[in-house]
């Protein structure tokens, strides 16, 4: 990029790129160069992975594909939603095909390790995805995987790269939510809209509008149209519970679910070529403690890929992955947002899980929701990958067998 001051009588001339228009792309049965290409297909630049904290190559391809759309939940195992040609239908899938070294899966690919793409290219129209048939109603996404290059020589290349990053919920993103004074408010408020008494009501709840102590609440009585003050407190002598273990809190539960998470990520690479043969070998391992508290996600990955010339017009090789996957996950947002703020996280013991009370019976503490999960984790082994032989009759014709395998475990 060059940066120049802007005059009247400015004259720009751009010069094209040579080496983005030799490019080599992958689509279906054939490679093509990017000039000749004429299907509507993406080719992503795979260095920004190499550096990214997102456990899903899909996460970390956001907003940099025109025409598809990424979306996250948040949990740490950082899988993302892909959408390449929208909605298309309410009951049936809408996630594209992975097609990973030939292999095609719609599995999602939180267990490939990122640093061992080569390359990556979305296929958006029919007319490009057509080889694959119904399965690519919604898109191709083709995924090469790293190889030992001959450009190497005879040399072993060896590569090793670390990651940390830390996340949290920065006050922006937060959702600003009613602390007990407002709460109390909009309560008492919603309750003399309906025509019924607000002290009444809120007892249902565990709370003395009439307390000798406590937060001011004012409300406005339209029909007498004047304010009314209320002090609120605990119902049971500053407690919400008749056994009193439960004292009115402030409780700022999105706050209580959430920390500051650490991602991290090591991975080392080791490849050579020769003239009979190229080999690359990878171990990578990764893992994400969650912004929301007990959520983890542990992922260590093998690969091995490798080719060898048994002729001038033979050759044989495999890519094969093992990983093993490791993910505790929980969705407390929900409790977290309905959760009213006068019940405390734990009882007057500090160890008993506080709440709910009265008429607040489907709501519960997300926070007890977390914890009663921590010891429910997800392991997944999975094997992955091809063996094939290529024969070449004549020039510019390869004619390939190609045999996958797709297994998964999970306990």
């Amino acid at each position: 990029t060059t940066h120049v001051k802007a005059s009247a009588d400015m004259t720009i001339h751009l010069e094209e790129n040579i080496e983005s228009l030799d490019e080599v792309v992958v689509v279906g049965y054939q490679t093509v160069k990017k000039a000749d290409l004429t299907g509507a297909v993406s080719v992503v630049s795979t260095k920004s992975l190499e550096t990214s904290s997102d456990t899903d190559p899909m996460r970390a391809l956001q907003g940099k594909v025109p025409g598809m759309t990424i979306t996250g939940n948040g949990s740490p195992s950082g899988t993302g939603s892909v959408r390449i040609r929208g909605i298309g239908s309410f009951n049936a899938s809408q996630d594209p095909l992975f097609v990973i070294d030939g292999v095609p899966t719609t599995a999602t690919l939180n267990s490939l390790n990122m640093n061992d793409i080569e390359s990556m290219q979305v296929l958006k129209d029919a007319a490009s995805a057509s080889i694959y048939g119904s399965r690519a109603a919604n898109g191709v996404i083709i995924i090469t995987t790293k190889r030992g290059k001959a450009s190497q020589g005879n040399k072993i290349n060896v590569s090793f790269s670390a990651n940390l990053t830390a996340q949290f919920y920065s006050s922006q993103s937060t959702m600003k939510l009613l602390d007990t004074p407002g709460y109390a408010t909009a309560m008492a408020q919603a309750a003399m809209n309906d025509g019924i008494d607000p002290a009444a009501y809120a007892s249902s709840y565990g709370l003395d509008l009439h307390a000798p102590s406590g937060y001011p609440v004012r409300i406005y009585d339209i029909a007498s149209n004047r304010y009314v003050d209320y002090t609120v407190n605990g119902l049971y002598d500053g407690y919400i519970n008749s056994r009193r273990t439960m004292m009115m809190s402030n409780t700022d539960w999105l706050d209580e679910i959430s920390r500051t998470g650490f991602s991290q990520s090591y991975d080392a690479s080791v490849s050579s070529a020769t003239d009979k043969s190229t080999v690359f070998f990878s171990m990578g391992y990764k893992k994400n403690d969650g912004i929301l508290k007990y959520t983890d996600f542990e992922n260590i990955a093998a690969r091995v890929n490798s080719t060898f010339n048994v002729s001038k017009a033979v050759s044989v090789g495999e890519n094969f992955t093992l990983t093993h996957t490791k993910q505790v996950d929980c969705q407390p947002m929900e409790n977290a947002l309905k959760m009213p703020t006068t019940v405390p996280v734990f009882e007057t013991d500090g160890t008993t899980y506080a709440g709910p009370v009265g008429s607040m019976a489907d709501r519960q503490n997300p926070l007890r929701e977390l914890a009663f999960n921590k010891d429910n984790a997800l392991n997944i082994w999975r094997l992955f990958g091809n063996a094939f032989i290529d024969i070449r009759p004549v020039k510019g014709l390869t004619l390939r067998s190609n045999f996958g395998l797709d297994y998964d475990a999970a306990f």
